[in-house]
């Protein structure tokens, strides 16, 4: 047993490898093995392991300054702030944070505040974070094992099971709007399963958002930054959110770091009501300068060429593996892809032959890095079809 703790699991039976470093796509393990990376580690490194324009923009800031005062004015942090709201093609302020569960609390905080009610309407099976008011919104098993504020969660069925809303509405409305801060919800489901609801869901929990007067968070901690195909997956449908939490990919996970967008209406509420929230590393520079080298490195024309040729070729192998008896179901978006399995897959197994990922109780999640190369991208799905292929029976 080692003397520090694994994440999520029962130490005992805790998966893990032994590793030495990291180049582009690939891990190299400590037998020399070299392993390609499909799931951006926790989705994370979005730009892979070796990014020069994002190593290269933090080394740059670090000789400059590398810390700075939440007071401090400067014209990285001015002018990433302008560059990230033109990308997210919303009016508003950003409130900066070192991570996705921080962007969660942040976006509740300010929610409960401005409403002066408690209830946040959340789905049933999502992930939000693993702080307290994160873990109180998130609806999968994390949440179990601890005491949350889920007196102040209304959980609403998945969208699947309720494809117009008309359960989440009547589930509101038995609450009582009056009680209700805000909906907190994951544009596009990661881990939990790429679950994707359609316009028509989107419309009606919008709608219901606009007439009675209830915040719309968007968790976007996964699914932003390019991940399921436009720069953010709300603008895949034309939804006007309250608050917009980001993080992982913001800095391609090089620096801790993380963002809250709030529309035009949270921050002229605080222009003369006092913001309660802080972090000692708010606005650190050196995740702002990771986060300006990628809003350069995506602004590309190469980059955006190569996103649309790797997600072709994405969308081909998950619609070849889609026929194998093993395979139950494939979900996907962009480069997120979640593949139900009838059997449990192994961890072990894909490790073993070259690919790390992410593996469930019967489901794989695919989030490749959107930098990929054609050829190690082409490697890559190899030995993830090949093991599959393996498996099928």
């Amino acid at each position: 047993m080692k003397n520090y703790f694994y994440t999520w699991t029962d130490q005992s039976k805790a998966k893990h490898f032994e590793f030495e470093s990291a180049a582009n796509h690939i891990l190299s393990l400590k037998d020399n093995k070299k392993v390609y990376d499909l799931s951006s580690l926790s989705c994370q490194a979005s730009f892979g392991h070796s990014c020069d324009e994002i190593i290269q923009s933090i080394q740059k800031q670090m000789v400059s300054f590398s810390m700075a005062s939440p007071k401090a004015d400067f014209s990285l942090k001015e002018n990433v702030t302008n560059s990230l709201l033109k990308l997210l093609k919303l009016k508003g302020k950003i409130f900066y944070t070192v991570s996705g569960a921080e962007s969660i609390e942040n976006a509740l905080k300010m929610a409960r505040d401005i409403k002066q009610k408690k209830i946040i309407v959340a789905r049933q099976k999502s992930y939000h974070g693993a702080t307290l008011g994160a873990l109180s919104v998130t609806g999968d098993w994390r949440n179990l094992s601890h005491e949350t504020l889920d007196d102040w969660t209304l959980r609403i069925p998945e969208p699947k099971d309720d494809p117009d809303a008309t359960q989440a509405i009547s589930l509101m409305n038995k609450c009582g709007v009056q009680k209700i801060a805000a909906i907190c919800l994951e544009t596009v489901t990661g881990g939990n399963g790429v679950f994707l609801a359609d316009q028509k869901w989107w419309d009606k929990i919008s709608s219901y958002c606009n007439k009675k007067q209830i915040f719309l968070i968007l968790d976007e901690v996964l699914c932003g930054f390019y991940r399921t195909g436009p720069p953010f997956g709300f603008q895949d449908y034309n939804l006007r959110p309250d608050f917009v939490t980001l993080s992982k990919s913001i800095t391609g996970g090089y620096i801790p770091f993380g963002a809250v967008y709030t529309s035009l209406e949270v921050a002229k509420y605080y222009d003369d009501h006092v913001l309660s929230c802080g972090l000692t590393n708010y606005a650190h520079p050196l995740g702002l300068a990771a986060l300006d080298a990628i809003l350069k490195l995506t602004a590309s024309k190469d980059f955006l060429e190569n996103l649309i040729q790797r997600e072709l070729e994405f969308e081909s192998m998950l619609r070849a593996i889609e026929k194998l008896d093993s395979v139950k179901e494939v979900r996907y978006k962009g480069l997120l892809a979640a593949i139900d399995m009838h059997r449990p897959p192994s961890f072990d197994d894909f490790l073993n032959n070259g690919n790390y990922l992410m593996v469930g109780d019967k489901t794989i999640i695919l989030a490749p890095a959107l930098n990929y190369s054609a050829e190690d991208f082409k490697k890559a799905l190899h030995f993830f079809k090949t093991t599959l292929e393996n498996r099928n029976g």
